[in-house]
């Protein structure tokens, strides 16, 4: 994996210069988009490796790869699924043919949501209805939902702004084992918190993209590399061989504003990088401090204020590695457990010849929308894992954990309660040479890795329109 300044080069410099603040995921999908139209990128990120919040690492012990954070992809990931053919990493992830989720519960075992291979949406309903966690009565409830997605308008989209997932659930007629056993689980796993506060209107996005579009756009889409190999160092060597220069170890202090466009950037160590234009993809807590310069009656004064309402939502890792096989299947979604997914990272990513032999699984479980259990002490974690591995999974009876690592993602996402969508700013602020992305921005989804591809290929385009009236501009009158 490629981490250190050393090993990325820079090139000549060609017409326009594009600083991008932040080498997270959008910030590398915003710069992926600009070398592809022949624009010059300088990439500044404050850390010595690049990825943001989605990485990877070698776990010294065992030699293993790990991610910072497990996540779910899915067909419907269009934006990720592009961005990972144009860098050449498609190959990397595989798509089920069918969507398949194995539900597990510590007393009523295992159901499968298994769909067959039918049309839209009839593939979903049949694997719904045909759900065993929930009895039928229940399950026959769940068709108000899918009537619910067929049809998308405006006059729906703003019912839904102000409503919880938990009160549109409820207006649809969702029992609470509906709720509890199937909705809860997928919108704690694509919200990132309690559906008793999240925007019903976002959930409702991520199942219409899921269920109403095409059949595979329902299917988990499954990383069989690190987030690193998959996500950001192909994208390095896309940029490099393409003359971009990436700094790393370069934390930006502000933007440097006069009059009404940005002409600079200024760092730590006191160094100056200029550009024709920027983009501004970092998170929504860092970007009050990089606006700081925003005199107090502008555009980016104002979403520097709104980028200040954000809360943010942690995500907690647990990662084991066991002396015995106790999961057979790859991703599992647990029922009334602290733990609210477990995977199979041994059958989902090849491991290495020199693992310990002593090593017979290696199994992340996440907790998503953790706040309550963040302050909780790493030991305290392995446990309840463990509890909830033995309690869903016999055969983990009498398994001893050889090696752990927790991590906590404090800030891993922003909580989308309905308040927040009004301040969720789009790519172009009004700032005559500057772009916004990130998966906080206004891009109609929650933070997804999907959103934030997005973010940055959307605040790319509205660059690439503004430095096409700039030039036209200054063929003309040589001025900006």
């Amino acid at each position: 994996m490629l981490s250190t300044s050393e090993r990325y080069s820079s090139s000549p410099v060609q017409r326009d210069r594009v600083v991008i603040v932040g080498g997270g995921v959008a910030g590398l999908s915003a710069a992926v988009e600009l070398v592809q139209r022949g624009t010059h990128v300088i990439l500044l990120e404050h850390r010595r490796f690049l990825g943001g919040r989605t990485y990877s690492f070698l776990d010294e012990t065992t030699g293993d790869v790990v991610d910072n954070g497990q996540h779910l992809l899915m067909g419907c990931y269009h934006e990720t699924r592009r961005y990972l053919h144009t860098i050449g990493s498609g190959h990397l992830a595989t798509l089920q043919r069918n969507l398949r989720i194995d539900f597990v519960h510590p007393e009523r075992g295992v159901a499968t949501l298994a769909c067959p291979s039918l049309p839209s949406p009839f593939h979903a309903l049949v694997g719904l209805l045909k759900l065993r966690s929930l009895p039928l009565f229940d399950r026959l409830k769940l068709v108000a939902v899918g009537k619910e997605l067929l049809f998308s308008s405006d006059e729906k989209e703003a019912r839904l702004h102000s409503m919880t997932v938990d009160e549109w659930l409820t207006s649809l007629g969702q029992t609470e084992l509906n709720k509890k056993y199937l909705w809860d689980i997928i919108a704690i796993g694509s919200l990132n918190d309690d559906p008793k506060v999240v925007s019903a209107l976002l959930f409702y996005r991520v199942l219409r993209a899921a269920f109403a579009g095409r059949r595979r756009d329902s299917c988990l889409l499954v990383p069989r590399v690190g987030l690193s190999e998959l996500l950001v160092d192909p994208a390095v060597r896309y940029l490099k061989q393409r003359g971009a220069e990436i700094r790393t170890n370069c934390t930006v202090q502000e933007l440097i504003i006069e009059g009404e466009r940005v002409v600079g950037v200024r760092c730590d160590d006191g160094m100056v990088v200029e550009g024709d234009a920027f983009i501004s993809a970092v998170p929504h807590y860092a970007f009050p401090s990089l606006a700081s310069g925003a005199s107090s009656d502008s555009a980016l004064r104002t979403r520097k204020r709104a980028a200040s309402c954000f809360e943010s939502s942690p995500i907690i890792s647990i990662h084991l590695w066991l002396d015995k096989v106790v999961v057979e299947e790859e991703i599992v979604a647990l029922l009334d457990s602290t733990v609210q997914w477990v995977f199979n990272r041994s059958k989902m990513v090849k491991r290495k010849s020199d693992t310990p032999t002593k090593i017979k699984q290696y199994l992340t479980l996440v907790m998503s929308g953790a706040t309550k259990y963040v302050d909780v002490e790493k030991e305290r974690l392995v446990e309840l894992a463990m509890h909830d591995l033995r309690s869903a999974f016999p055969r983990s009876v009498g398994a001893n954990v050889l090696h752990s690592l927790v991590i906590k993602e404090k800030r891993a996402t922003f909580s989308p309660k309905p308040e927040i969508e009004g301040h969720r700013p789009p790519p172009d602020i009004g700032v005559r040479n500057l772009a916004i992305a990130g998966d906080w921005t206004d891009t109609g989804l929650p933070a997804t890795i999907e959103g934030a591809v997005l973010s940055g290929r959307r605040a790319a385009e509205v660059l690439l329109s503004k430095l096409t009236v700039r030039n036209d501009v200054a063929e003309s009158a040589n001025v900006f």
